[in-house]
């Protein structure tokens, strides 16, 4: 649902900026609204989760999701769009934090990183899938609004298994024992240099992916002359790299644990940032210089979310809940930041670009390294 929510729109932003006769700046509000809407409520939706059960907050946030979903699907203007975009967000929350919490009150270390990088490699199919489902949904109806009912339709799909099939995971007990505050809950784990690393990974490497996705339509079609439906289709090939990547993850943790598999994927990242950025300085902006480095840097991805997010959450077992909402709300908001900051600056040059992903990758090895001295104070 979050991650579906979000892609969906990509092939159609070009689309409404010209239904809305606005500038490329601001229609990326529609997925950057969309992303703080995820941002802002996950610590919330954490917290409550710890307080009142995954269960009742998943389904409110469901509930919210298919709300603003018609919202979306019937908006006549791009502001009323973007304000249902941010509460879709908002819904949309749940699904990433609950998911996250029920994992890690069910699993711990290892199995947990093992366990997540099935659930990534489930969630990697939604980005993959969702652009080329927008763009089918688009020629049915004609209207990029259209779209929306897809999101709706999926509400209402994921909300019947919750309602019926969904085990609560915090047990009555744990509810009674956890009274502490929320926001001495956030200052322990601000304190903690693994927490604190893991979510920055998680966060910079969910920048380079928005950096490259908030212009990547506009830049197919006009440097590439590639439309919408082969951009969908281009998107959902490199995602599936992703998901593969995350799938073996799991398998390799069992083997050589998890902190040397988010070694190796903080490290292809880095050299695949750094390839991305030179290619495009060297040889311009073509399809081998925006694809070859995209795959090795989309590869490099399925080993470093699944990790980063198993180890932010690791530590803090009690609150597993509001480590997994607060990690990937800073990780939401530092991806909508690199979204905001690529559409602003991109003018038709998209070198600029390929040295914000760099920088990305850059920031998410030097995160890696906070964890690692976190590692090594916890074994002193």
């Amino acid at each position: 649902m979050s991650p579906f929510g979000m892609a969906i729109v990509v092939p159609t932003l070009e689309l409404f900026a010209n239904e809305f006769q606005s500038n490329y700046s601001t229609i990326q509000f529609i997925i950057s609204a969309y992303l703080f809407g995820l941002a802002i409520a996950q610590p919330f939706m954490g917290f409550l989760s710890d307080k009142l059960g995954r269960k009742p907050v998943m389904i409110s946030g469901i509930i919210l999701f298919i709300f603003a979903s018609y919202i979306c699907m019937t908006a006549e203007d791009l502001s009323t769009l973007i304000i249902a975009r941010f509460f879709q967000g908002i819904g949309g929350s749940v699904g990433t934090v609950t998911s996250r919490a029920i994992i890690r009150d069910s699993y711990s270390g290892d199995m947990a990183a093992k366990s997540l990088s099935r659930v990534t490699a489930t969630m990697g199919m939604a980005p993959m899938i969702a652009p080329v489902v927008g763009a089918f949904a688009l020629s049915l109806t004609g209207s990029p609004n259209g779209i929306f009912m897809v999101t709706l339709f999926i509400g209402f799909a994921i909300l019947i298994p919750v309602l019926f099939f969904l085990p609560e995971t915090v047990t009555k007990s744990d509810l009674e024992r956890e009274k502490s505050v929320w926001y001495k809950n956030y200052y322990k784990l601000l304190r903690s240099e693994i927490f604190v690393g893991s979510t920055f990974i998680y966060g910079f490497t969910t920048g380079s992916f928005f950096a490259i996705l908030a212009v990547g339509s506009t830049v197919f079609s006009k440097n590439l002359g590639i439309e919408s439906t082969g951009f969908g289709l281009i998107w959902s090939s490199l995602t599936i790299l992703y998901a593969s990547a995350s799938f073996y993850a799991g398998s390799l943790t069992a083997r050589i644990g998890l902190m040397r598999v988010l070694n190796l994927g903080v490290s292809l990242n880095l050299i695949a940032g750094f390839f991305f950025a030179l290619l495009i300085y060297f040889t311009g902006t073509n399809i081998y210089s925006i694809i070859l480095p995209l795959s090795l840097m989309f590869f490099a991805h399925g080993f470093i979310v699944s990790m980063s997010m198993a180890k932010a959450v690791s530590d803090f077992p009690n609150i597993a809940g509001a480590s997994s909402g607060l990690s990937s709300s800073l990780g939401l908001v530092t991806g909508g930041l690199f979204s905001i900051l690529s559409g602003s600056i991109y003018s038709g040059e998209f070198f600029p670009i390929a040295i914000i992903v760099w920088l990305s990758t850059c920031f998410c090895y030097l995160c890696f390294l906070l964890v690692r001295l976190g590692e090594k104070k916890k074994s002193l």
